[in-house]
């Protein structure tokens, strides 16, 4: 039974032990950029082995992925992303999917459990019968994290 619990959500949650930092201190380390970090570079093959896929990408920030995984999917500018009211992407982010990537978030109200409702879901799709005068629905973001 786990006597300690490890909060992944952010990086500001659970601090690194010290045994943690002297890891970091002694890993061998490159220029990620150029694909030439060893230790990164074991990271993504051990997580893609773990998860099933081809390749992983290792980054330093939620923020950084969540925009990633946005614009992987609303890779034309005008793409709509439906997203909860509350959610990190929306509340948190600075606007990083409209800013950098030119993606519209269209906000469906948040439950106090942070779900929401399939119905609100499916009515803020847009209808490609209007494709001339409104964004494009390319995604639906549905997170866990930010729920009470």
């Amino acid at each position: 039974m786990a006597t300690k619990v490890v909060d992944l959500r952010s990086d500001t949650v659970t601090k690194p032990s010290e045994a943690m930092r002297a890891a970091m201190a002694a890993a061998d380390v490159d220029d990620d950029v150029l694909g030439a970090d060893p230790t990164a570079c074991r990271f993504e093959a051990e997580m893609a082995r773990i998860m099933g896929k081809e390749a992983a990408l290792f980054v330093p920030s939620g923020t950084m992925a969540n925009l990633i995984s946005v614009l992987a999917h609303c890779d034309a500018r005008g793409s709509e992303v439906i997203l909860g009211d509350d959610s990190h992407v929306h509340v948190y982010e600075h606007g990083g999917i409209s800013t950098l990537g030119g993606v519209h978030p269209r906000t469906v109200p948040n439950n106090p459990d942070g779900t929401m409702d399939v119905d609100r879901i499916v009515a803020a799709i847009r209808s490609t019968d209007g494709a001339l005068y409104y964004p494009t629905t390319r995604l639906i973001c549905l997170e866990n994290t930010h729920g009470k």
